[in-house]
């Protein structure tokens, strides 16, 4: 049975609800997991930065051979105006959002490492590890919001100069969608914590995050593009914000994420909900499943 310092700690100390968030921090802080996340997710970051970059320098500078110009144009001058410019410079200061597997790695690392027995001898109420898992996910969850909120600033200033328009990074627009962004890396790192509850094998849940993460945004829009071709109501345009990286992209973004698009409050009623449903049935199924 493998050991760690964290369940050293743990029964050292006893069980309260503190102490036990502080074992789960510490058994992402002493592992190089984390370390070796922090490395990709800022890869993703920079990416995600660089992919909405060239997004938005077409929006403003529209192409001269690109069909329907007319219209190009009109929508680089709305794009201009003081709240264009600010939707941009709020949509590059949330680039980079991909935290679903930092909480599939938290609880899978118990099963993968061997763990997971010594953890819930050590404190046999189930329900309290994971919550205590959750609250150390969720802590961590916000430090690289942090990180990435500090690669987006310093990158959009200087892309906001770079594309010759201008608008104060300190505006409420740009910080309001920054705050909801701080709530979609908490809620999806305990989306993948509920995730990884529910499916205990670490190379099944990280497959399963990334299907949910990348083929529940494209499933859901080829599902309700065929079903408007059949039934045209505006709704059915706006109805992928089910999709959960869809409802993240609403609820950070200022006004319409796109046409048709559910206000913000859905997109957050839609993350909170599957955090809730995820994180609910990965408990009731830790305590009725037999540890190895």
């Amino acid at each position: 049975m493998l050991d760690s310092p964290a369940l050293d700690a743990a029964r050292s100390t006893g069980t309260t609800p503190l102490r036990l968030v502080r074992a789960e921090i510490m058994k992402i802080r002493t592992t190089s997991t984390w370390w070796l996340f922090l490395i990709g997710f800022t890869v993703f970051t920079a990416l995600a930065l660089t992919s909405n970059g060239f997004s938005h320098h077409f929006q403003l500078y529209p192409q001269q051979d690109i069909p329907d110009r007319a219209q190009a144009l009109a929508q680089a001058a709305q794009a201009r105006t003081p709240s264009g410019v600010a939707a941009i410079a709020a949509s590059m200061m949330t680039s980079g959002q991909f935290l679903l597997l930092l909480g599939i790695l938290v609880v899978t690392n118990e099963f993968a490492h061997q763990t997971a027995t010594a953890t819930f001898l050590t404190v046999p109420r189930r329900a309290a590890v994971i919550m205590a898992k959750l609250a150390a996910t969720a802590c961590f969850g916000a430090l690289f919001w942090l990180v990435a909120t500090v690669l987006d600033g310093v990158v959009t200033a200087f892309y906001l100069h770079s594309q010759h328009v201008s608008t104060p990074l300190t505006g409420w627009t740009v910080v309001r969608s920054v705050l909801l962004n701080l709530l979609a890396f908490v809620l999806w790192a305990v989306f993948g914590l509920g995730l990884g509850t529910l499916i205990r094998s670490q190379v099944g849940s990280i497959i399963a995050g990334i299907v949910v993460y990348l083929g529940g945004l494209a499933a859901a829009e080829l599902l309700f593009h065929a079903i408007y071709y059949f039934y045209r109501e505006g709704w059915v345009l706006g109805a992928p914000v089910i999709a959960p990286s869809v409802a993240a992209t609403v609820m950070i973004t200022p006004g319409r994420a796109f046409p048709h698009a559910p206000p913000q409050w859905a997109g957050l009623a839609v993350m909170v909900g599957y955090a809730l449903v995820l994180t609910v049935g990965g408990i009731v199924l830790t305590l009725r499943r037999d540890v190895p």
